[in-house]
C-alpha cells in the first residue's frame, strides 16, 4: 500500500493580496514590435519595409499621424490592379493604353516626355565649359541655404534603433520611438545587423525591479559568436533621455547595461573610469 500523499504547504494569510497596491501597473506596448505577419500573401521583405516606412512617418508627425500612405506591396498599394492581382506602375499603365495605330501615327509616343533631369542634362551639354562651371556654382549657392532651412540636423542623425523589451517606468515605447524619429533617428521593426546601429534594452527582470528587457539566452549566444554584435551598441533607455537633456549625443559606454564578454573580463571603459567615491573632506 503506497504511503499517503504529503499535505500541501499552507500559504500565508495575505499571499493572494498584492504587497504594494500603489505600484500596480498595466504595461502597454504598441504593436510595432515586428511580431506580425502580412495580411496579404507576399514574398520577401516588401511588406515589412512598407510598414516600417509608414510607422516612421507616423512617429515623426506626432499626434496628427501624418498623411495617409498606401502600402508599397499587395492589395493596399495605390497601383494594385484587382483584375490581375498584382501591382502595375503608372508608367506601364500609360504604355498599355497606347494602341498600335497610335504608335504608327505618332512614332515618338512610346518614348514619352523626357524627365526634367534628362532635359536639364541635354540643355547643359549644349553649354561651354565656362558656362557649365558658372551654372554649377549658381545651383550650389541656391541649394545650400534651402537645405539648411528645410532640414535641421538632429541628435540621432544616421542612427537606426531597435527597441528590445519594455522601457517601463521611464518612458513608454511609443513615446520613445516618437522622440527618436523627431530628432533625426530611424526605427527598425527587426534586428537587422546590416542597418541597426543601436539596440535599446529594457531592465532585466530581477526581484522587485525590471520588466524582462534583457536579451534572451539564444540572442546572447549569437552576439558572443559575432564578437560584440558587429558594431551594434546595446544601451539603456536612459542614454536617449540623457542625450535629449544634454542636447547632444552622449557616449554609449556610460549607459551599457549588457555585458557580452566573460564574467571575469573587464571592459576598457571600466579600467579608465574612476568610481564616484565620497570625499573624506568636510
Amino acid at each position: 500500500m503506497p504511503p499517503p500523499p504529503l499535505p500541501l504547504p499552507l500559504l500565508p494569510r495575505n499571499a493572494t493580496q498584492p504587497r504594494h497596491r500603489s505600484n500596480i501597473f498595466d504595461p502597454w506596448n504598441s504593436s510595432s514590435t515586428g511580431h506580425q505577419r502580412a495580411e496579404t500573401p507576399s514574398a520577401g521583405t516588401g511588406w515589412r519595409d512598407s510598414r516600417n516606412a509608414k510607422l516612421t512617418v507616423q512617429y515623426g508627425c506626432g499626434k496628427t499621424g501624418g498623411i495617409r500612405m498606401s502600402d508599397r506591396v499587395g492589395r493596399g498599394s495605390e497601383n494594385f490592379v484587382e483584375a490581375i492581382g498584382m501591382v502595375v506602375p503608372q508608367s506601364v499603365r500609360r504604355r498599355a493604353e497606347v494602341s498600335v495605330v497610335d504608335m504608327l501615327m505618332k512614332p515618338g509616343i512610346m518614348k514619352g516626355t523626357p524627365p526634367k533631369k534628362e532635359a536639364d542634362q541635354r540643355a547643359q551639354e549644349r553649354l561651354s565649359g565656362g558656362e557649365n562651371l558658372m551654372l554649377e556654382r549658381k545651383e550650389a549657392d541656391e541649394r545650400v541655404p534651402k537645405e539648411r532651412v528645410e532640414r535641421k540636423r538632429g541628435i540621432f542623425d544616421g542612427l537606426v534603433v531597435y527597441v528590445n523589451g519594455s522601457t517601463h517606468p521611464l518612458i513608454s515605447d511609443h513615446k520613445l520611438k516618437q522622440v527618436i524619429v523627431e530628432n533625426g533617428g530611424r526605427m527598425s521593426l527587426y534586428l537587422g545587423r546590416r542597418q541597426v546601429t543601436h539596440v535599446i534594452l529594457g531592465r532585466p527582470a530581477t526581484v522587485g525591479s525590471g520588466a524582462g528587457g534583457g536579451l534572451a539566452g539564444a540572442k546572447m549566444e549569437k552576439e558572443i559568436k559575432k564578437v560584440g554584435g558587429c558594431g551594434i551598441k546595446y544601451v539603456d533607455v536612459q542614454w536617449v533621455l540623457e542625450s535629449l537633456k544634454a542636447g547632444k549625443r552622449l557616449q554609449e559606454a556610460r549607459f551599457s547595461n549588457l555585458k557580452i564578454a566573460h564574467s571575469r573580463q573587464q571592459s576598457v571603459f571600466g579600467l579608465y573610469t574612476k568610481p564616484n567615491q565620497p570625499s573624506g573632506k568636510r
